[in-house]
Formats: structure tokens, C-alpha cells, sequence
């Protein structure tokens, strides 16, 4: 039994007569509606009307199956209703830190192409973003580029220097820039590598290229846990300009004289999965606002 035979067996026995509820009702042809019918019959081992030479009246099995026939299809009409006028969800990667300068801009955008929209955040490092995006978890993602996900498309939007926090009362605190040389000798606390491959691989890049290797002092899980290993060595941290709104007030940023490239902000997704919110997210990274920093205010 289908829903089709359900609908054909209301229109009938609303109308009582096949040409009737084929023609005003289903839209279909007289003969296709009865076969339908008598289908239906068959598969149910009764008989549902007394056809007469005037038109049908509902059996005894007829009358109690039209019951429970309407309210299933009134089930299904609500299910379609409620479905239809439910906000689009979007699934969205951001890397930590970056989430209140991307979510804003995020809503308007969403909602200026597609009304009500519910955004479901994802923070996570960029490894584990595209892995989510590869898997069809995410819709969409703030991320470094990977040469290795040829099915994902990186749109470059912004672009991270690469800047250096110390403690405000620490003696690297006092000029308003800091090169490689200042840095030598004192306590290094990096992120770990595996929360944060692109940072480290730059900054072990920009060591190697002066000769010297800057091995960390500390190793730190996340961005709030290297300012407190910072706070409590009096070393110092390398880490992108926007942790400049994270930090807490006894850190202060300093900029990095002839610093590593700035690691690259990507908006990641899959261009060729099928997916019912496919032009919004093709209005998103085309209207995306192109920038050379992050766009976190302040940093």
C-alpha cells in the first residue's frame, strides 16, 4: 500500500464517483483511478464500496478504513508543512579564536539569501575541520588550505600574520617590535603541533632559514593554555594576530620584524556534493568579504 492509494480512496469517497474524484480531485485518468482502487482492495481482502448505477457508497470496512486514511494523510500534510517551514541549518568548521569575527558576518550573509537560518558551529583545528568536511559533516569551513583534499575547494579570505605575546611586565615587552635575534634565549611556548600544524610548520620554517632551530621550551594544548604557560614562564609565545582578542590583560602582543609568511585563511567546501543549500553557499563565498587580516576587531 502507498500513500497514492490512500489519497484516491479519500478523493472517492468524498466525491462518490471515480469519473468525479479523477477528474476534480487527483487529476488522473478513470480507469488508472479505478485499478488503483481495486488494488487496493485486493491487497486489503475487502471490499471498500457498493458501486451503484449512480455512484459508490463506502462498506463497512470502507468507513473504517476512511478514518484512519484521513488521519494519516493529515500526519503526512503536517510533516510536509513543518519540514518546509523549518529554518535551513548550516554546518559550519571555524578554528578556535576565529568565531567572533566569522559568525556575524556568517548570519548576514545566510539570512540575506535565505531567510531563517540556523548555523551550527564546529570549533576545531584545521585538520579536523576539512576531515569533517571531507566526510560530509560540515557545509562549509574557516580553514588552512590542504593540498591533499582534491574533492574540497579553498577560497583564500583572509591572511594571519604571525605575531609574538608576552607578558606585559616582561622585559620583551618593552620595544614595539620583536626580531628573531630578541627572541634567542628565552622560553619558547608553541601550540602543539597537531592543534596547530600550519603554525608550527611556518615558525619551524622562519628558525631553519636563520640557521637555528627554535625548539619550544613549553608545549601548549590551545591558545588558552599558551598564555597561561606564558604568564607563568615569562617566555614568550608565536601564535596568529586575531589570539589578540583572547588574550587576557596581563599578555600583550607584539609585532614580529621580518615574521614567518602569513598562514593563509581559507573558506573550504565541497563544490561538486550535491546539497538543497548549494547556492547559499555559493552566494557565501562569493560575497565573502576578502580581507588581509582576520576579521576579528583589534587584531
Amino acid at each position: 500500500m502507498e500513500l497514492r492509494h490512500l489519497r484516491y480512496f479519500v478523493a472517492v469517497a468524498d466525491n462518490g464517483s471515480v469519473s468525479e474524484a479523477a477528474r476534480e480531485k487527483v487529476h488522473t485518468a478513470q480507469p488508472s483511478l479505478s485499478r488503483q482502487l481495486k488494488d487496493l482492495e485486493r491487497e486489503l481482502g475487502v471490499t471498500l464500496f457498493e458501486r451503484h448505477a449512480r455512484g459508490m457508497t463506502l462498506t463497512t470496512p470502507g468507513k473504517l478504513l476512511l478514518g484512519h486514511a484521513r488521519q494519516i494523510l493529515k500526519q503526512i500534510d503536517d510533516a510536509v508543512s513543518a519540514v518546509r517551514s523549518s529554518p535551513m541549518v548550516v554546518r559550519v568548521g571555524v578554528i578556535p579564536g576565529l568565531e567572533t569575527g566569522i559568525l556575524p558576518e556568517l548570519m548576514r550573509l545566510a539570512r540575506r539569501h535565505a531567510g531563517a537560518v540556523a548555523i551550527e558551529v564546529t570549533s576545531s583545528p584545521s585538520s579536523s575541520l576539512v576531515q569533517d568536511l571531507t566526510d560530509s559533516a560540515l557545509d562549509l569551513a574557516f580553514t588552512r588550505p590542504s593540498e591533499m583534499d582534491v574533492d574540497l575547494h579553498f577560497e583564500p579570505v583572509a591572511a594571519h600574520q604571525i605575531a609574538v605575546f608576552v607578558r606585559r611586565e616582561c622585559g620583551l615587552a618593552e620595544p614595539p617590535a620583536l626580531s628573531f635575534a630578541d627572541l634567542v634565549g628565552h622560553a619558547y611556548v608553541s601550540v602543539n603541533r597537531r592543534v596547530a600544524p600550519f603554525l608550527r610548520g611556518a615558525v619551524d620554517a622562519w628558525g631553519r632559514q636563520r640557521a637555528l632551530a627554535l625548539a619550544p621550551t613549553h608545549v601548549a594544548a590551545d591558545i588558552a593554555s599558551a598564555f597561561s604557560l606564558v604568564m607563568a614562564t615569562d617566555g614568550f609565545a608565536l601564535m596568529p594576530d586575531y589570539a589578540e582578542s583572547l588574550m587576557p590583560t596581563a599578555i600583550t602582543m607584539r609585532r614580529l620584524l621580518d615574521g614567518p609568511p602569513p598562514l593563509l585563511l581559507t573558506l573550504a567546501y565541497r563544490p561538486l556534493a550535491p546539497s538543497p543549500m548549494q547556492s547559499l553557499i555559493d552566494a557565501i563565498v562569493r560575497e565573502w568579504p576578502r580581507t588581509g587580516r582576520s576579521p576579528v576587531a583589534g587584531s
